[in-house]
């Protein structure tokens, strides 16, 4: 499954984010009322109160809203309290009435939730309830419904992610998986999610990184080369793809590499 990015602008961050996270797991909630995923989004980033979450799932859709490497005020066990500081917050819509679209939106929720545990190596230990923080009796509905019920819907969906998937993050760096913002079974997805946060760079699941945005790379950048073609025509042989090179020239769309005197699309070079 692929989250539509949507996030907040920094200047809420005070209010609605203001601690940094590396997550430690997933909390589950439901929102007991019949809004969209869209709509939940907004209120919660546009409303004046501090309460927040990261991720809104509906039938149709699943929005990020808040970014994963920062908290959310959703668990109610305090300023400190290790669901508001640690657990990624996802909210299932239309739990107040219930019926298909709510039934839908879960079954879109397990799917989202077993992406996010295969995306940080995480178990099914890794989920919890609202109510295990807070007392709170919500997720209500899937509550309702039996909480193991859920929990085998996402056991479900994990397993059906096997060691051949390939997932393509979106950081800063491999070795931090602090700062990530995303991870997508569709690599162009992912492509799009850096282009839009240009100092992060897309990287397969060798930690190999494979795509960053081209105007990052100036005169003298380190690069390294991912296309199949020179800018002659030529093929690129794989001895060339892995080695380290200088851009030391730039001409419209050609790229000059110093240390093999070849000409290469900047669009098939990322920064080493």
């Amino acid at each position: 499954m692929a989250l539509i990015q949507r996030l907040i602008s920094s200047d809420k961050y005070r209010l609605k984010c203001p601690y940094s996270m590396s997550p430690r797991g997933i909390c589950i909630h439901n929102t007991a009322n019949d809004a969209t995923a869209a709509n939940e989004i907004s209120y919660m980033q546009t409303n004046s109160n501090s309460t927040s979450f990261h991720i809104a799932v509906d039938n149709n859709e699943a929005i990020l809203g808040i970014p994963i490497n920062r908290n959310a005020w959703h668990a109610g066990d305090g300023g400190s309290g290790e669901g508001n500081r640690y657990y990624i917050g996802v909210e299932i819509c239309y739990s107040k009435s219930g019926g298909d679209k709510f039934t839908n939106s879960e079954k879109r929720a397990a799917k989202e939730v077993a992406a996010l545990l295969k995306q940080y190596g995480w178990t099914i230990t890794n989920i919890r309830r609202h109510q295990d923080f807070s007392g709170k009796y919500c997720p209500h509905r899937t509550l309702d419904l039996g909480w193991q019920r859920f929990l085998n819907m996402i056991q479900t969906e994990l397993n059906n992610y096997n060691d051949t998937t390939e997932l393509y993050r979106v950081r800063k760096t491999w070795e931090d998986a602090t700062p990530q913002i995303g991870a997508f079974s569709v690599l162009e997805n992912a492509k799009k999610c850096a282009d839009e946060n240009p100092e992060y760079g897309v990287f397969n699941s060798k930690g190999i990184k494979i795509y960053q945005l081209s105007n990052n790379i100036v005169v003298g950048s380190k690069v390294k080369v991912i296309g199949s073609n020179y800018s002659t025509g030529e093929t690129i042989p794989n001895w060339v793809k892995q080695s380290i090179y200088t851009v030391s020239q730039i001409t419209d769309n050609r790229v000059l590499l110093k240390e093999i005197s070849s000409w290469v699309y900047l669009k098939d070079l990322v920064l080493a």
